[in-house]
């Protein structure tokens, strides 16, 4: 089944019409950017490690310091076809993320949809459509209760329904749950993180699909994504997919003593 485009061209046109005529603030620099985006600076700012780092794991996204296995891959058998990031979790685009979870900024959701999509049509070889087939739903890794009470609101979901209007594909928020009363994964190394999430999600019911796509805000280990989407297969989807906002950068995360983690508010990952 081939994919369709996300916009129809007049649509394209008419948005893109739209957003110059009534402009907005860019998040990051203030300055003036189209509706519901960074400004082309900010943009190009943000997405040039996703774009220029040489080395990355074509299956997680992880930017790799050398050529090499990826440390997050090598040790486990991942369930998921691939991981697409709309962009680094490194400065200047981290900040995004705090005002994004912390301050309850729910507008950057459609930036960064926006960058996601950016992010799919760059490694779409050309075609700039989706690796999925068309109207695959996207589910968003449910948030614990801890964080929905804290915060107010699921940050993946909000990401996943402004991604779903600018992909056209549906988001489905009632079949993967979250198992109550785990260790927060922010608090812990790689080796305690797949261990916390081994039997996190599960699905409410069968889902014959032959394909869905995750959706979560930052990815740091896989653990979180590779055990949503091994839920997801053992209910019947033939292949899934993942789409997250921000992937974290190589660093060591094997410290018996320390998490060895970049400082950043993921619930999940």
């Amino acid at each position: 089944m081939t994919a369709v485009r996300p916009f129809s061209p007049r649509f394209s046109y008419l948005r893109a019409r739209l957003s110059a005529a009534i402009g907005a603030a860019c998040a990051l620099c203030n300055a003036t950017a189209p509706l519901g985006r960074l400004c082309p600076g900010c943009t190009s700012d943000v997405q040039h490690s996703m774009r220029e780092h040489p080395w990355r794991c074509a299956r997680c996204a992880l930017a790799l310091p050398a050529p090499g296995p990826c440390p997050d891959c090598a040790d486990q058998a991942p369930s998921l076809e691939k991981v697409i990031a709309a962009f680094d979790y490194v400065g200047p685009a981290d900040s995004l993320i705090l005002r994004y979870k912390n301050a309850r900024q729910f507008q950057l959701a459609t930036a960064f949809a926006a960058l996601a999509v950016d992010a799919i049509r760059l490694g779409s070889q050309g075609n700039g459509s989706p690796p999925w087939p068309a109207l695959t739903p996207l589910i968003p890794i449910p948030g614990s209760r801890r964080s929905l009470q804290r915060r107010g609101f699921n940050p993946a979901a909000e990401f996943a329904c402004r991604l779903g209007r600018l992909l056209n594909m549906p988001v489905l928020h009632s079949l993967l749950y979250r198992e109550p009363d785990h260790l927060k994964q922010s608090t812990l190394n790689r080796r305690q993180r797949r261990a916390n999430t081994a039997h996190l999600y599960y699905c409410a019911r069968n889902c014959h699909l032959p394909c869905a796509v995750l959706v979560d805000d930052v990815l740091t280990t896989g653990s979180t994504l590779n055990t949503a989407a091994r839920a997801l297969i053992a209910a019947g989807v033939d292949r899934v997919f993942a789409v997250v906002i921000a992937r974290t950068p190589c660093v060591a995360r094997d410290e018996p003593d320390s998490i060895g983690l970049p400082d950043h508010p993921s619930e999940h990952d």
